[in-house]
């Protein structure tokens, strides 16, 4: 019987932990390399608006939508906002590099629970 080594077994059994690990190192290492998208400026203002919004200037929200984007969804974007609000954050390169760090987190959050979601579903590691 062939047995593994047990670094080997470890990573069999937890390779979803090992895969999750290196998203997040090789996303953490590239984060700088990239720049801000076309759409982020109107993502970002669509955040600021619902968040005002949420916070009880319900006027502002309104008179944005008339003449912007609003196909953007608020459930990603006030959140970013409210981080960028509580972090205290002013320099725009500050505020993009972290909106891309916690969409990336949210990344990988998402592709942790589909995997439990799949193997929940059929049982196996593998097929997960």
């Amino acid at each position: 019987m062939n047995r593994l080594s047990p670094i080997a077994a470890f990573l069999a059994r937890h390779a979803h932990l090992v895969a999750l690990a290196l998203f997040a190192i090789i996303g953490v290492a590239v984060l700088d390399d990239y720049d801000v998208s076309v759409d982020e400026g109107s993502q970002r203002a669509i955040g600021y608006a619902a968040l005002n919004y949420i916070m009880g200037n319900a006027g502002e929200l309104t008179g944005y939508l008339l003449g912007h984007d609003i196909y953007y969804g608020v459930a990603v974007e006030a959140p970013l906002v409210a981080v960028e609000r509580l972090l205290g954050l002013e320099d725009s390169r500050a505020i993009h590099l972290s909106r891309h760090l916690l969409t990336h987190i949210l990344f990988l959050a998402a592709g942790f629970f589909a995997w439990l979601l799949v193997y929940r579903l059929f049982g196996s590691r593998t097929v997960a």
